[in-house]
């Protein structure tokens, strides 16, 4: 099959409103029907046609000068899309893939009205483990649930979830201040997880990495956990990234792209 310009293209009716819409989703502003016509290599009544079609279901718009934009039919579609995507669905495979992996204790936690909160957690089967329970909240600065999406807050976010100078201490190793918790955020953000070193309880390690949804924001995060003998010191940044790869497959899946770059707090 040709398109009308002479060059040869494989689009059947889907393919040519698919390609319109990804060209009005790249413009910078509305784009006129000649623009359009252009970029998907077709001649302007074909694209004519396409573009009354999705108008008429509210997938593009035209404004008043008869340029196009995308449709609040999209927004709406989209928004249902990802009502659909549970992120306890979406990570449990993860979950399970990292248990299988390590053998050591793996937990999904939601950020639910300022608290974060385990919504699932697979055990280790070792008789030496750190526990988990699901329901139950974890300690914003000394679990590193919490801070690899502290990691990525700004101030305002930060002053609601920590409102005080002074942290609630667990162990001697505990960050005490927000200045000495804020001091690793830049780490954090660098390496794609955060790590509690004994940090919530003695003798225990956890590593920990966020998921972020559609908008960027971080919403989630999963965390693998144990006893510092078998999680040890030389072995952090490896399981780490194992970790983080895991929590941006999640992340993708909720609809957050990469591509995108982060928006770094003030």
């Amino acid at each position: 099959m040709e398109a009308e310009n002479g060059k040869p293209t494989r689009f059947d009716a889907v393919d040519r409103a698919a390609a319109i819409l990804a060209v009005l989703g790249a413009a910078n502003g509305p784009s006129s029907l000649s623009q359009i016509a252009r970029e998907v290599g077709l001649g302007q009544p074909t694209t004519s046609r396409y573009l009354t079609s999705l108008v008429g279901h509210g997938y593009v718009e035209r404004d008043e000068n008869g340029r196009y934009v995308l449709g609040i039919g999209l927004y709406l579609l989209g928004q249902k899309a990802l009502q659909h995507r549970d992120v306890r669905n979406l990570a449990r495979s993860h979950l399970e893939a990292l248990h299988r992996r390590y053998n050591e204790t793996v937990s999904l936690a939601l950020w639910v009205h300022n608290e974060l909160v385990v919504i699932d957690c697979i055990e280790a089967t070792q008789a030496l483990k750190q526990g988990a329970t699901v329901g139950l909240p974890n300690p914003w600065h000394a679990s590193s649930l919490g801070k690899s999406i502290l990691a990525w807050l700004d101030e305002k976010a930060l002053n609601v979830l920590l409102p005080t100078p002074a942290l609630e201490v667990f162990t001697k190793n505990t960050l005490s201040t927000r200045s000495l918790l804020q001091a690793q955020f830049q780490t954090i953000r660098a390496l794609g997880f955060a790590v509690d070193d004994e940090e919530s309880s003695l003798g225990g390690r956890c590593i920990g990495a966020p998921v972020f949804n559609a908008t960027g924001r971080p919403i989630a995060a999963i965390s693998m956990s144990g006893p510092v003998s078998r999680i040890v010191s030389e072995d952090i940044a490896a399981i780490g990234d194992v970790i983080s790869a895991a929590a941006k497959e999640v992340s993708r899946a909720l609809g957050y792209q990469e591509s995108l770059q982060q928006r770094m707090p003030a």
